[in-house]
């Protein structure tokens, strides 16, 4: 029955204006193919549509049932080209013409296969330009040369393994240029067009279809690629046919990775992948065993003063830079476990200059976080993926704790911890650690303002997570027999109770689940009165106390790093002259067990907090001064 009108006519009900659903109504069977895929209003303007015009990127129409490929170079009056390969992408664009082909400058030849050019020259190609791939994206991210926008500011569209790459050697080199260490010539061939300066040329058009190598993470899922690429030819453009060549000393160098500096990334990995698996990526990978060699000469250096080439492991830096400059060309190289190992081996070696205070290796941290956020790499992916997270993690820890901010990374894991086996109760604990961190930022910032209560969750949820980790922690945990005195100790020994855990991955893990308690209990505001200022001083005596008990017994080269990580987190609890001395003594053993120089620093820092401390110089900077 039609509606009656105000004035009693008959009429027709007022329509509410249509909302398309989130779930369906952003999908169309209009427009270009591209345009479909990056979810954009298309003009249907043909032979090429307007968004596709401005970007200069391949224009496709569904004629039939099937795509006819037009290419678009630089102008929208552009001629469709029919029956030419069709290439995928905004880095590799089809020619306006036949005429205008040149396949004899094409940086990939389908037959025969063409060998990386990086693969064992060096420095050979300094000044070559970065290809096109990513410039659209990059001018979202214009700078000086760092990171100026978050994750979370970039669009879906624009989030690609390409992108983030890109962005992570623009950091890479621009650092390099700052502080050229006596190789200008090769550091300015490195620099992408920074500060001002004229981008680089483009390399020839890409004539031929882009193969792509089929990589587990492709199969899987873990990072995806168009759909119509051939698999395994490209990467015959970036990987090495045979095994890397070495002269004897790398190969001293090679091992020297393989035997101590793997350890520090495979300390709670019962597999080594970084010892196993990666190392043989590398035979077959300049950039990933170059990589490797700066690492490894860089430690020995710093570590034992072995003989070497004065400056070698800055030479094999930036001929790691130049490799991933050229390889990056390669969409496989882009979504490869060779890029993700080379960029953890680099940020590795970064952290060991961390004593001179730059700030580069924090900001090369991000770098890493995008490259595996645009491949879906995350704590729980399988594989070296995962332990290259792992890794990452545990050196984010460390930076975050370091720059009083919360760590980058925003995975949850999907299990339940009552599920985890002893081994990946070890990788939780770092977990549990970085949430911890993220809890004392957001104290830090609050200090004493508005949003208690979601702080108050926050430290209810992380409590809980402590209690279950705990609970399931098994034998594998607990401390074994062990002598309370040893040769030589002298006093020192009896000021903390020596502690022996075996296998000792297990006890720097019970290291690192203490100083999540001092960081909850430093921070968890109110004492609650006499009581709970007595609870509060037992478990921060209870955390120190198995920090440096630990810390005694650890002798495990690859567990180090974090335990003297976690002896200044315990120090920040100490206010006794001889337990803080004691606390610096077993930095110092750490030191001396691993080379690692920035502990140094990490020592003067806490006897610096510890000054302050005295002198009551805090403020309100928090309990931890920070």
């Amino acid at each position: 029955m039609p509606d009656v009108t105000a004035n009693g006519d008959p009429g027709e009900r007022p329509r509410k204006r249509a909302r398309k659903s989130r779930g369906t109504g952003l999908r169309t069977t209009t427009g270009c193919l591209t345009c479909r895929k990056r979810h954009k209003k298309c003009d249907e303007k043909r032979p090429v549509c307007g968004p596709c015009s401005i970007s200069d990127r391949q224009c496709a129409f569904p004629e039939n049932g099937s795509a006819t490929v037009s290419a678009s170079v630089t102008s929208a009056q552009s001629t469709p080209v029919r029956g030419q390969p069709t290439v995928v992408g905004g880095n590799h664009r089809q020619p306006e013409s036949a005429q205008e082909r040149q396949p004899e400058t094409s940086s990939l030849s389908p037959a025969p296969a063409r060998q990386p050019d990086v693969s064992n020259d060096y420095g050979s190609h300094v000044g070559q330009a970065l290809p096109a791939a990513g410039e659209e994206q990059l001018a979202s991210a214009q700078g000086d040369g760092g990171f100026i926008c978050s994750p979370q500011s970039i669009s879906s569209e624009s989030w690609s393994a390409n992108f983030a790459s890109i962005r992570w050697l623009d950091l890479l080199a621009s650092d390099a240029v700052q502080a050229d260490n006596g190789y200008p010539a090769l550091a300015n061939g490195l620099l992408l067009a920074a500060d001002g300066q004229a981008p680089a040329p483009r390399l020839p058009h890409q004539a031929t279809p882009i193969l792509v190598h089929v990589s587990p993470a492709l199969l899987n899922g873990q990072a995806q690629l168009p759909d119509d690429l051939d698999p395994e030819l490209e990467r015959t453009a970036w990987q090495s046919g045979g095994d890397v060549e070495l002269s004897a000393h790398e190969a001293t160098l090679f091992r020297h990775f393989a035997d101590r500096c793997a350890s520090w990334l495979d300390v709670f990995d019962p597999r080594r992948l970084f010892s196993s698996y990666a190392i043989r990526l590398a035979i077959r990978n300049a950039g990933l065993m170059k990589a490797i060699l700066a690492l490894s000469s860089k430690h020995r250096h710093g570590s034992d003063g072995a003989e070497h080439e004065e400056g070698e492991w800055i030479r094999y830096y930036y001929e790691t830079l130049q490799y991933v400059r050229e390889a990056l060309r390669y969409p496989s190289y882009s979504h490869s476990e060779e890029l993700l190992a080379t960029a953890l081996t680099i940020s590795a070696y970064e952290m060991l200059d961390e004593a001179d205070g730059s700030g580069n290796w924090q900001r090369h941290l991000k770098g890493i976080f995008w490259i595996q956020r645009s491949q879906d790499v995350d704590g729980g992916c399988g594989g070296l993926r995962q332990a290259v997270w792992w890794a990452w993690l545990r050196q984010d820890v460390w930076a975050a704790f370091r720059e009083s901010r919360a760590c980058l990374s925003f995975w949850a894991p999907r299990r339940a911890i009552g599920e985890l086996d002893q081994d990946e109760l070890a990788d939780r604990a770092i977990y549990i650690l970085s949430q911890a961190i993220n809890y004392r930022a957001a104290a830090l910032q609050q200090a004493g303002g508005a949003g208690g209560g979601k702080l108050a969750k926050q430290r209810e949820r992380l409590a809980g997570m402590m209690e279950q980790w705990r609970a399931c922690i098994g034998d594998e945990y607990k401390v074994l027999p062990t002598p309370r005195d040893e040769p030589g100790a002298g006093a020192e020994a009896e000021v903390f109770t020596p502690l022996w855990i075996h296998p000792p991955q297990f006890g720097t893990a019970l290291q690192a689940f203490s100083f999540a308690q001092i960081l909850l209990t430093l921070h968890g505001g109110e004492a609650g009165g006499f009581r709970g200022y007595l609870k509060m001083q037992r478990t921060l005596s209870e955390a120190v106390n198995t920090i440096c008990g630990i810390a005694m017994r650890l002798t495990e080269e690859g567990c180090q790093v974090l335990s003297a990580q976690c002896l200044y987190g315990a120090g920040l609890c100490v206010t006794e002259a001889a337990r803080r001395e004691r606390i610096v003594r077993l930095m110092e053993d750490c030191e001396a067990r691993v080379g690692w120089p920035p502990m140094a620093r990490w020592r003067e820092d806490l006897r610096r907090d510890w000054e302050r401390a005295d002198a009551d110089d805090y403020g309100g900077r928090g309990d931890d001064g920070r």
